[in-house]
């Protein structure tokens, strides 16, 4: 009797003592996971970050969900409130403005870093961005060298630009600033807010453009999106090439492409890969670095001249 008394007794200490390992003594680390609030998903370059993101954080083992909130600062709210709960370590913001703070704020009180990349706002741990003016005037830099070399310094201009945030409205700025500035002579004919990068804006907004002014022959575009469009546009509507040129910025595939086959895709401004930056400085956040400065984005201005140093036609 005593004897199955003590083994019931051992074997009550043994099962507590197992449960107390399982339950405190062996905690595992929370799995890093990493959430992309992205502005849409239907365009070349934030498809590439996407699929960047999801090819980076798959070969560390980290966890990955990406959400477009369509350019609408309350889809946006939701996502970022959404990732919160699905409990990701880092949220990649890359917001249109100061709308989605309170919500990143309240993010950021419950643990979780907020890296805001080609925007700046007031709440982050780490933001990756650019000088979006300067990036315009490298983009009227670029039509206006060609510009003034392919159609003697006189060309009709339509600029392609967005009101749907302050950092693409500096950009659309400042190509029409560099315009004025390196092309004089040259006319800007309209300067028409494209809206949000929604699939073929650039198409519609061409074929109008065309018919409305017979003699454009240059188009600069904040985008790549609208820009590679508006090349089919062009293409389509039997406009003689070789005095046509389109000029834009993100330095996506097709945009190269259309400059290394001698297309009226004339110039792009390209980042450093995005998404190896931003997974860089999501390791860089994770182990405790603090970033006081913003991480400025190198560019590089791709036209005929230096392409085949970026891009090889497949």
């Amino acid at each position: 009797m005593m004897k199955r008394f003590m083994c019931g007794i051992l074997a009550l200490i043994a099962s507590t003592t197992m449960l107390f390992a399982f339950g405190s003594g062996a905690k595992r680390e929370k799995k890093v996971k990493i959430g992309f609030l992205a502005p849409t998903l239907q365009t070349e370059f934030f498809i590439s970050i996407d699929d960047g993101l999801k090819a980076g954080t798959k070969a560390r083992g980290w966890d990955y969900v990406s959400v477009s909130f369509d350019n609408d600062s309350s889809k946006a709210v939701t996502a970022i409130e959404n990732m919160v709960t699905g409990q990701c370590s880092i949220i990649i913001a890359m917001v249109s403005d100061s709308s989605c703070d309170a919500a990143l704020k309240v993010a950021q009180k419950e643990g979780v870093k907020i890296m805001e990349c080609g925007v700046q706002t007031s709440v982050y741990d780490i933001c990756l961005n650019t000088d979006q003016r300067d990036i315009g005037m490298q983009i009227g830099a670029m039509a206006s060298d060609w510009i003034n070399s392919k159609l003697s310094g006189k060309a009709n201009i339509v600029v392609y630009t967005t009101y749907q945030n302050q950092d693409m409205q500096r950009r659309g700025d400042g190509i029409i600033d560099s315009i004025k500035k390196h092309s004089p002579n040259s006319k800007i004919l309209e300067v028409v807010d494209i809206g949000k990068d929604v699939v073929g804006a650039g198409t519609s907004t061409t074929e109008n453009m065309l018919q409305k002014y017979p003699n454009l022959n240059v188009i600069a575009c904040y985008g790549d999106a609208a820009a590679v469009e508006s090349m089919e546009a062009v293409k389509a509507a039997g406009v003689p090439a070789d005095k046509f040129g389109i000029f834009s910025c993100d330095g996506t595939e097709r945009a190269l492409k259309g400059i290394a086959t001698g297309s009226v895709q004339r110039g792009t401004v390209q980042f450093a890969p995005v998404a190896p930056q931003m997974l860089e400085y999501c390791e860089r956040v994770l182990k405790g670095e603090k970033f006081a400065q913003v991480v400025m984005m190198e560019t590089h201005n791709i036209t005929a001249a230096n392409i085949s140093q970026f891009y090889t036609v497949k």
